[in-house]
């Protein structure tokens, strides 16, 4: 009776809303609390967005297995979070509701557009930024959505034009893809897209962030530390399979227009394990190979086939990731291979990124996990510098960059439904080619007249070649940092967290016999963010 319940709960959620949770929402954090508690049976997709249809599917089915159990903090603290968000047995609560609502008569009874504002503000020790903004969206949304969030910002009075890097893309702020006004304000829209269901099939138009497999710090595929993407996307799904198939549209290098083709899939098991896999290719055409824009422009024709047929002038990357639920426990890892080559006969070492990670929720209050990542040198920097993969200066992947690493560990403390207190301590390598320019990270020949590179050891160091060879000038930068912090639910539209965290390092920045320690201060509040 259980199992027929859930169905029918999965087929009403279904036919919900196709508005994407952006993916750095919360919500994402809490349903994996309660999947990995056994309160969701489903498995979750491990790429992110998911449309709040097939959240509100995980929601009701904890909803419904919660029953009669006797829950942890952390879980029922999730659960009720998740409850306000979905509208779902809130007890009297009221929902919450759009600042403005137009209904479109002609469109059906329950159709509307909806207006909604957000703010939020974030300040440490290098910038302090505050925005406030909009998102218009339509209800219900079960046959098409369009969704826009625009955002001003107005930041630290530092980051003038004047000091801005001049990369590939022009000028602009890194991280962004705009300039400030009068060097204070910004406006941007980093989401705004079409959706329409067909079929057995989801069709997406316009601009949006991603991030594949899963990982705490960032994922070493393909995440949403860049600007996002102008796309094209076809996404199916049926029962315990996924697919997924994107064409963007990346920043110049230069006058030459580059191109992110990317296609997933992911297969799930025993309501345990899901496997992902995933081709992507950068590629910048110009007029002596127009054969390669038709097969880049359409989602349709699998990355392999248009990379196999244009004699290897693109950045081919492969990736892999895993995650299995275990009672109370979730393990995941990732692996990616960019300009990996099965042979001897290359011309470039061979660049890796991988992740291993633990995240342990016992029916306790408390909560854990474990992370290490590891991004060897000219990882996400191609040779050729117009097929690198960035967008705006930044890599797509995983925030540390190449030619670093880390290990993170992090213990929560659920307080009560609205406090949570934290304590993280991480470990961070970082070798020669992780700081500097795309010159630096990316492979050069040794015939180099500037500098020779080493890429024997990991992290890697640094050799000077004009004046005195192998003379080391940059070694290798280690910094260890405790960070306890907080989070605020005291209202559910308003969430407030901080950290202050103590660091040490040694080779600051990688100058030799350089040793450094400080503090750092960190606030976030968010307001219907």
């Amino acid at each position: 009776m259980r199992t027929l319940l859930l169905l029918l709960l999965a087929a009403t959620a279904l036919a919900a809303s196709l508005e994407n949770i952006p993916t750095d929402s919360w919500i994402y954090s809490d349903l994996d609390v309660l999947k990995t508690s056994g309160l969701i049976r489903s498995m979750p997709a491990t790429s992110r967005p998911w449309t709040r249809a097939e959240a509100e599917v995980l929601v009701r089915e904890a909803d419904s297995l919660s029953a009669g159990q006797s829950l942890g903090r952390v879980q029922s603290a999730a659960l009720a979070r998740l409850r306000a968000e979905f509208g779902i047995n809130t007890h009297g609560l009221r929902l919450r509701t759009p600042l403005m609502r137009i209904r479109v008569p002609e469109a059906g009874t329950g159709a509307e557009v909806r207006a909604d504002a957000f703010a939020r503000g974030r300040a440490d020790e290098d910038t302090q930024a505050f925005a406030a903004g909009g998102v218009i969206s339509n209800r219900p949304g079960d046959d098409f959505a369009f969704y826009e969030h625009f955002e001003f910002t107005a930041w630290h009075p530092r980051i003038i034009e004047e000091s801005l890097p001049r990369d590939s893309a022009g000028k602009h702020i890194p991280g962004m893809r705009v300039l400030p006004w009068r060097n204070l304000v910004t406006l941007e829209t980093e989401l705004a897209y079409l959706a329409f269901r067909i079929p057995w099939l989801r069709l997406e138009l316009g601009r949006d962030e991603f991030v594949w497999g899963s990982g705490y710090t960032g994922s070493v595929m393909l995440s949403d530390n860049a600007p996002s993407l102008d796309h094209v996307q076809l996404a199916a799904s049926f029962r315990n399979f996924k697919f997924f198939s994107i064409v963007s549209l990346l920043s110049r290098w230069g006058l030459k227009q580059r191109l992110l083709c990317a296609q997933r899939v992911e297969l799930s098991l025993w309501n345990r394990l899901t496997l992902g896999g995933a081709l992507l290719d950068v590629t910048s055409w110009d007029e002596f190979q127009p054969s390669q824009l038709g097969g880049l422009l359409n989602p349709l024709i699998p990355v392999y086939f248009t990379e196999a047929n244009t004699g290897h002038g693109g950045n081919f990357l492969v990736g892999w990731d895993g995650v299995l639920y275990l009672p109370r426990t979730k393990l995941y890892g990732q692996l990616f291979l960019d300009n990996y080559e099965f042979n001897t006969r290359k011309s470039a070492p061979d660049a890796t990124a991988s992740q291993v990670g633990v995240y342990w929720a016992p029916s306790l209050p408390v909560e854990a996990r474990g992370e290490y990542t590891r991004i060897m040198p000219f990882t996400y920097y191609h040779r050729v510098h117009s097929i690198l993969y960035d967008n705006y200066g930044i890599p797509l992947g995983h925030p540390l960059g190449p030619d670093a690493d880390q290990v993170l560990g992090l213990v929560g403390f659920t307080v009560s439904g609205w406090l949570k207190l934290g304590l993280a301590a991480d470990y961070t390598r970082r070798g020669y080619h992780n700081r500097g320019d795309y010159l630096r990270k990316s492979f050069r020949n040794p015939e180099d007249t500037l500098y020779l590179r080493q890429h024997t050891e990991f992290p890697s160091f640094g050799w000077d070649t004009t004046a005195h060879p192998d003379t080391v000038i940059e070694q290798v930068d280690r910094t260890f940092r405790l960070s306890p912090g907080f989070q605020i639910h005291a209202f559910r539209d308003l969430r407030v967290s901080g950290s202050v965290s103590f660091w040490t390092s040694r080779n600051f920045q990688g100058a030799i016999g350089v040793d450094k320690t400080g503090l750092e201060f960190a606030l976030k509040v968010e307001y219907r963010y």
